[in-house]
């Protein structure tokens, strides 16, 4: 049996959104808080800068979990390329499965978001709005792209 459209190219549109996600770790890594401003006033309603006066030992403390953050993203989105580009290209039930960790990881982080007290006047943090936006694309691609049932059987033609 033929591989549909999106069963076939699938891929291609999952793995740029986790070279996205490979992106926002490297600018995590490099930059820290600077990386977005817009989270920091989010959450506490002061720019980066503000943060830094206030307290140059709490800056450098959020700019290291920021760091690890954006480690993490980077690993994560990493993975999930080499699963996108090697067995779930193939059609292998087994990744297509393990790729929702994907949505599943976004929905996280905008369900994370709804419980953080978000300073009325600032900006809402973009991923507070990223992560619904990858976790209903990620989750219709995937739905789109579902193996066949034949996959992975090497005797079905």
């Amino acid at each position: 049996m033929s591989r549909g459209f999106w069963q076939r190219r699938s891929w291609i549109f999952l793995i740029v959104l986790a070279a996205v996600i490979v992106l926002f770790g490297v600018g995590d890594i490099i930059f820290a808080m600077d990386a977005d401003e817009a989270i920091a006033q989010g959450i506490t309603g002061m720019t980066v800068a503000e943060i830094e006066t206030l307290s140059g030992p709490v800056a450098a403390l959020i700019n290291v979990l920021v760091r690890a953050g954006g480690a993490q993203l980077l690993v994560l989105g990493i993975v999930w390329c080499t699963i996108l580009a090697i067995p779930f290209r193939r059609g292998e039930r087994w990744a297509w499965y393990v790729m929702w960790t994907f949505p599943l990881w976004a929905l996280g982080v905008a369900v994370h978001f709804l419980f953080v007290d978000l300073q009325p006047d600032a900006p809402t943090p973009p991923p507070a709005i990223s992560g619904w936006v990858f976790f209903a694309l990620c989750a219709a691609v995937l739905l789109a792209g579902r193996p066949s049932v034949d996959a992975d059987r090497p005797d079905v033609p």
